[in-house]
């Protein structure tokens, strides 16, 4: 009887250890990499099969991607879900100039739809003028509630994505077009480092609590704050630069923010495993896992 109460216990406490070691808090949202080897002089980033095989190996949740619209999108998204792991974010562009042709390609729409059913949210950046010239305000409300409607169709998000150099770089402006584009299904990115470039002497509390249902989606990094560049600067793993990422987590828990976050990659030098397995180390601190169970005396 001692064997095979000292096998039963040995048992539990195997699956206790696996289970704290897979599952995820119920606090925690589920977690995801993009732009993983992008942006690094020389270097050619590995492709998707092997990517995704890294990403789960290090325990991400999912994967950040641009949306393609050449035909691989739906071999893509067959490949993600055979290695188990969720698309949650992509990136597209869309045009505010009308003299520099049409705002959006159409492939896009059909792109969209092949989404329907993820917890997807489609990201656009919108480019073609100057940052806030109001020239683009007509045509971009135009665009962004016709692929509303679209994201509508399929069940996603359509979200404006704050990017340097952008007509909408700047987080407070995005605010006023959605604002005035009025779709339930069209929000807002908060990327941390694009924040911190444009309009990092500004306090983003008050910013995301005011604006929380609007809020589609999140992507963070290491940083250091008042830097330039991006490389060793702005885009850092997360175990890098001065940048508190402890208090952002804490807000987007106090606003009940829904969705995944992100981990933005761009320009990170070095063996992606080995800065992705760091940033995965942080990130499991911030919401470390439930002692597995005792057994009772």
């Amino acid at each position: 009887m001692k064997f095979y109460r000292f096998a039963a216990l040995a048992l539990l406490t195997a699956l206790a250890s696996i289970q704290a070691g897979t599952d995820r808090p119920k606090s925690a949202p589920q977690f995801y990499a993009y732009c993983v080897e992008t942006g690094v002089p020389g270097l050619t980033p590995r492709p998707l099969p092997k990517l995704a095989a890294l990403l789960k190996d290090l325990g991400f949740d999912g994967i950040g991607l641009e949306l393609a619209l050449d035909g691989t999108l739906e071999a893509n998204l067959k490949l993600l879900d055979q290695a188990g792991l969720q698309p949650f974010l992509f990136w597209t562009s869309v045009n505010v100039n009308p003299a520099q042709g049409a705002a959006y390609s159409p492939q896009l729409p059909p792109a969209i739809r092949l989404l329907k059913g993820r917890n997807a949210t489609v990201s656009v950046l919108l480019s073609g003028l100057k940052p806030a010239d109001p020239q683009g305000l007509q045509p971009a409300i135009r665009a962004l509630r016709e692929l509303g409607d679209v994201a509508a169709e399929a069940g996603v998000r359509l979200s404006i994505y704050n990017h340097v150099g952008n007509w909408t770089e700047s987080l407070p402006f995005i605010v006023e077009v959605i604002t005035q584009v009025d779709h339930p299904r069209v929000g807002f990115n908060f990327n941390l480092c694009h924040w911190l470039k444009v309009d990092g002497s500004r306090d983003w509390r008050p910013l995301l609590r005011q604006h929380a249902a609007k809020l589609f989606c999140v992507t963070i990094n290491g940083a250091t704050q008042g830097a330039q560049n991006w490389t060793n600067g702005l885009i850092r793993p997360l175990d890098e630069g001065d940048f508190d990422n402890r208090q952002l987590i804490a807000l987007l828990a106090e606003i009940k923010y829904p969705g995944p976050v992100g981990l933005m990659c761009y320009g990170v030098p070095g063996e992606a495993g080995d800065y992705l397995g760091r940033s995965m180390k942080i990130w499991r601190s911030f919401y470390p896992a439930p002692p597995a169970p005792t057994e009772k005396p």
